[in-house]
């Protein structure tokens, strides 16, 4: 069944017969695909030089769109504490389309019945099945009992290894505005330039002063539909992002205590540290001259009197692009230029010869570089190197230039799994789905389950 032949030469019946065949095995495969990104997970052997997470490297080395591997990496995690699922579905029983619906509502408790519901019915049926029983539990965990008002808080302090930590309580409400905000800034952060609905107003780097040409360009609302993410599970790069747009976006005096980065560079590098904050490394301090708006306060310490700061002097802002050079780098480069990433919100122009150390503000020296990949540059994770007529090339701490894309291919020797049923996806029975009937059941199986649990409980206790 499975050899070269030509699907123009194969009668209906046979290449009908192949195509299901072929969705089996892909189903197979792919359970076991999961199985090892689940694997990989754990074991955090992805981690390398200016990659952002598992799914930036699957993006990057296997050649999936980045919210595909996000999705497909959320399931992989999810049905490892679900064995039957996982069992259906290494037997190709059912296909991913299946498992990603059922990873939605699915315990280790339902999932006996979901799975029989699963086999029965299509995916497009099964879709609406599970977003009924969101819905329904949802609404069975309101609690009709009134509450007091939640009044939204917050705290912050400097701790002692130099980190920030902020703890929030937030009202219902406030919350909702928070996640929705994380969300916005979260989509914004990881756009990727191969984005169906890319805005055609063009995006630049954050590194722009107030004052300059472009705070006064005039921005054209994009026409594009919002495309919505799942609120990440962990939030921190996006209120780092939205703390940025506010940055970036609202003009403020010449000097505003604590609404810009002030750093006192003291009399050695190793000394520098942010005003009234914690002390930063050397390359801290490069990262935050390269990437944002910082001014550098030169200061010494007064002898005799400990804590005491005599001033030397303010710097003035690090130096920009102009608004024709931030430009010129966005029609050139369109997306953060590391390898695999290609996000096109919250761009750095990245001096390639730091401007510090003599570098110069030209294409010739200036990449686009995404926060994140501009933080592990500076962290040493990987280095640019400038060849001239905008020519750039990256590569590893040891020195090996790091491919830009990757080649894939087919693995040699592979041979499909007899044990796969040609007809596996196949659904048994088929036919109209009574969504209402359909969920009465389920819902009624397992309360009877959960009673029956509860009744067992007190038997074993005494046995006990």
């Amino acid at each position: 069944m499975f050899d070269d032949a030509d699907p123009a030469s194969l009668s209906d019946e046979v290449i009908e017969a192949r195509v299901l065949g072929c969705a089996a095995q892909i189903t197979a495969l792919t359970a076991d695909f999961l199985d090892m990104v689940a694997e990989l997970d754990v074991r955090e052997s992805w981690r390398g030089p200016g990659i952002h997470s598992l799914a930036h490297w699957l993006s990057w080395k296997a050649g999936i769109a980045p919210r595909t591997a996000h999705e497909q990496l959320r399931v992989a995690k999810a049905i490892r504490a679900l064995p039957a699922i996982r069992k259906a579905f290494r037997e190709g029983r059912l296909t991913y389309s299946k498992v990603r619906a059922l990873t939605r509502v699915a315990t280790q408790e339902r999932e006996a019945e979901l799975v029989n519901l699963a086999l029965s019915c299509t995916a497009s049926q099964l879709d609406r099945a599970v977003r009924a029983m969101g819905q329904i539990d949802r609404n069975r965990g309101v609690e009709e009992e009134s509450r007091p008002p939640v009044e939204s808080t917050g705290r912050w302090k400097w701790n002692d290894d130099g980190s920030l930590s902020v703890s929030l309580r937030l009202s219902p409400l406030d919350g909702a505005r928070f996640l929705a905000g994380a969300v916005r800034a979260e989509y914004e952060r990881t756009r990727t330039c191969d984005d169906p609905d890319l805005s055609t107003v063009e995006s630049v780097p954050r590194n722009t002063e107030p004052g300059s040409e472009l705070e006064d360009s005039e921005v054209v609302p994009s026409r594009r539909r919002d495309l919505w993410r799942q609120v990440p599970s962990n939030v921190a790069p996006a209120v780092v992002a939205m703390a940025d747009m506010v940055h970036d976006g609202i003009a403020m005096p010449d000097l505003a205590p604590g609404a810009e980065i002030l750093i006192h560079a003291g009399e050695r590098v190793e000394s520098a540290h942010l005003d009234d904050g914690p002390a930063l490394s050397e390359a801290e301090v490069a990262e935050a001259r390269c990437g944002a708006s910082t001014r550098d306060v030169v200061s010494r310490r007064i002898a005799g009197q400990p804590g005491k700061l005599a001033l030397v002097g303010v710097g003035r802002r690090k130096r920009a692009p102009n608004k024709a050079l931030v430009r010129a780098l966005f029609v050139r480069d369109r997306c953060c230029q590391a390898p695999g990433c290609g996000r096109t919100r919250h761009l750095h122009a990245h001096h390639v010869v730091f401007w510090s150390a003599g570098g110069r503000t030209d294409p010739d020296n200036l990449i686009l570089l995404c926060g994140s990949c501009h933080r592990s540059l500076h962290r040493g994770e990987f280095s640019i190197t400038a060849h001239g007529k905008q020519r750039f090339s990256f590569h590893r701490p040891d020195g090996t230039e790091i491919e830009l894309a990757p080649p894939t291919s087919r693995p040699g020797g592979w041979r499909p799994d007899q044990r796969i049923g040609l007809d596996a996806t196949v659904p048994i029975g088929g036919g109209r789905m009574d969504l209402g009937y359909t969920t009465e059941v389920l819902y009624a199986v397992w309360e009877w389950k959960a009673r029956n649990a509860t009744r067992s409980e007190p038997a074993v206790q005494r046995a006990a």
